[in-house]
């Protein structure tokens, strides 16, 4: 292995860790009924069930970013959650929430797109 797979390698498992713990952290507050996630769902006009769908997504999101070969659909999923985050921040005037869902979004496209699955790569030599 060179030196600049090895240091790819690291960032990458770094940056997948980093996600990991993140959707470990926020998924097991919303799925336990964490009173600011559940207060800030119902301010946002959510129902009680889709905090847990989310919580268990971002759940979901960190089993498989551990993974090398499942990380790409971890993203994949995790990239979902973000986009809905964003969506809500943005329509509810929460613009300071913004800059951190936008760095995790583009963390987890990082991962995405370089640890994509092997079909992905075989639709791009075509």
């Amino acid at each position: 292995m060179t030196k600049r797979r090895i240091v790819k390698e690291v960032v990458l498992w770094i940056i997948a860790l980093f996600l990991a713990l993140v959707c470990l952290r926020s998924g097991w507050l919303k799925v336990t009924g964490n009173i600011f996630w559940v207060r800030d769902f119902h301010r946002w006009g959510y129902p009680d069930w889709f905090r847990i769908v989310v919580g268990i997504a971002e759940l979901t999101s960190m089993v498989l970013l551990l993974v090398p070969r499942f990380a790409a659909y971890g993203t994949s999923l995790f990239v979902v959650v973000m986009l809905g985050a964003i969506y809500t921040h943005a329509t509810h005037n929460e613009s300071s929430r913004l800059p951190f869902n936008l760095f995790l979004l583009t963390l987890s496209l990082i991962i995405a797109f370089t640890r994509r699955p092997n079909f992905l790569q075989k639709l791009q030599k075509v």
